[in-house]
């Protein structure tokens, strides 16, 4: 079982990368990270330079927020939505996340777009999803904080 977060839309959305994680050539990476007395060589090091992969700053980059135009949801989304834009959420719903988030929503939402935030769980069937209506204008922290211990939840967002 997984637990999907996800955003739909009538209209098309933003998108947003708060990771950092980039593609990088390894020309790009030797650059940034040359061998020195102190510095180790790694494997890429012999690699192709033009040998293209991805560089993260640090570990805390995979728990950021990542809103993404998903091609390919799990099926159980199905169950759950019927819009025509669907994008990904990612992350660890930590302080940062959230506070990112919030700030994503209250940027780039508009009624007009018939947004929902939907959370659930692949795998072991459909549940029906608490539904909850909200303004994008009065969104809080404590609404976002509360929902990253939901397991079937759905917010309208007016």
């Amino acid at each position: 079982m997984t637990q999907y977060s996800v955003l739909v839309a009538n209209e098309p959305l933003k998108e947003m990368d708060c990771s950092g994680i980039k593609e990088l050539t390894v020309r790009e990476l030797k650059k940034l990270y040359p061998i020195t007395e102190t510095t180790v060589e790694q494997p890429w090091h012999s690699m192709d330079d033009d040998v293209r992969i991805l560089h993260a700053a640090d570990e805390l980059a995979f728990g950021r927020l990542n809103i993404f135009e998903w091609d390919n949801p799990p099926c159980e989304l199905d169950d759950y939505n019927q819009k025509a834009y669907i994008y990904g959420v990612e992350g660890n719903w930590d302080t940062q996340f959230i506070m990112d988030l919030r700030s994503y929503l209250r940027s780039h939402i508009t009624q007009e777009q018939k947004v929902e935030l939907l959370r659930f769980w692949a795998g072991d069937g459909y549940r029906p999803l608490e539904e909850q209506n909200l303004s994008v204008n009065d969104i809080e922290l404590h609404h976002l904080e509360s929902l990253k211990n939901e397991f079937f939840a759905r917010i309208v967002f007016e």
